[in-house]
């Protein structure tokens, strides 16, 4: 437990530094140098004090709040940091937890539950013109060539796709560790499938209303020789009918360049026009060329994650920076989590 704790302690470290994070508040600062020391009950007093005795920017109380939750979380102390997360969406509405956390489970739950308890506004279908709301699933692996590898390999394809779609200003796509959160924690109707979970198509009307989602994307992918296929179809949350599908297909190493296209192709189905701006952001990313086992092992990675398996994870993305070191997202994902094996 003890080596847990410190883990966690470089990890909040590290990401809060990567984060920025300011030095203008020498009392909070005072604080974070308890926290960083393993004095857990006592930052959590300094931090509280801090957020009861100061005048604290937007930022600041943000920045405060956060901190304790994860201090609370790093003292094996998970329902206060819900608490704490209650407390300040109930006070700031417009508060995020910080995308960087997505691969501590346990954070994003307490996150996500307070979300639950506070009424979560993004769970209700807005009527905001021209935006409409997406939820992309786990793809499923149905690859003929060494199909044992890919078994994790649709959350990946499902990760880059999300960030894809998040350049495009009139989609909105509902985040992967919320959806994830909700078909565990509310057992929705859902089964694992290589790694994947995957929704009855069936369940679509019920699923797509808690999640606040106009339409879902299904998908599957074929590697086979020298050749890759992703296929995807789009379900209305309405009824759970099937609406459009597309289809990309190329070398296994062109996967960002596929994940554009259907991006592309997706966006024009659900008749969503792609701004001149954004266009080239998605031919930029595009452009990143990763071996397929590399983004296979980050999928593994993120499996690993999910179990609080992080020496496993951090094996699987040191691998895959090996064979592709200028992946860019495994180096973020592994800054991240590698203070928890050491």
């Amino acid at each position: 437990m003890k080596n847990n704790v410190k883990r966690f302690t470089l990890l909040v470290t590290l990401s809060c530094l990567a984060a920025g994070a300011h030095a203008e508040n020498p009392e909070f600062e005072a604080a974070k140098a308890l926290f960083n020391e393993g004095e857990f009950e006592k930052s959590i007093a300094a931090i509280n004090r801090v957020i009861v005795t100061q005048n604290l920017t937007v930022a600041e109380n943000r920045e405060a709040h956060e901190y304790l939750a994860v201090a609370y979380i790093s003292n094996e102390q998970d329902k206060l940091a819900e608490d704490i997360f209650t407390k300040i969406l109930t006070n700031d509405p417009d508060f995020r937890l910080s995308e960087q956390w997505w691969p501590h489970r346990r954070l994003m739950k307490q996150y996500y539950k307070s979300l639950e308890k506070v009424g979560n506004p993004d769970r209700v279908i807005t009527e905001s013109p021209g935006i409409k709301t997406i939820a992309i699933m786990d793809f499923e692996n149905n690859s003929v060539t060494d199909p044992e590898k890919y078994q994790n390999l649709g959350g990946a394809l499902a990760k880059i796709l999300i960030s894809d779609f998040a350049v495009i200003g009139k989609l909105r796509v509902v985040e992967r560790e919320k959806m994830q959160y909700l078909l565990e924690e509310l057992e929705l109707s859902t089964k694992k499938v290589g790694g994947a979970y995957v929704v009855d198509p069936s369940s679509a009307p019920q699923i797509g209303k808690m999640l606040g989602a106009h339409s879902f994307v299904f998908g599957n992918f074929i590697r086979l020789g020298n050749n890759f296929r992703i296929d995807v179809r789009l379900v209305k949350t309405e009824t759970g009918e099937i609406f459009k599908t597309a289809s990309v297909e190329g070398k296994p190493d062109k996967i960002f360049e596929l994940a554009s296209s259907l991006t592309e192709e997706i966006s024009k189905n659900l008749e969503i026009a792609i701004e001149k701006t954004e266009m080239q952001q998605l031919k930029e990313i595009g452009k990143e060329e990763i071996p397929l086992d590399a983004i296979a092992l980050f999928g593994d990675a993120m499996a690993a994650a999910n179990q609080e398996a992080f020496e496993d994870a951090s094996l699987k993305l040191e691998q895959a920076i090996a064979m592709a070191p200028d992946f860019e997202k495994a180096h973020q994902m592994l800054q991240v989590i590698r203070p928890m094996t050491l």
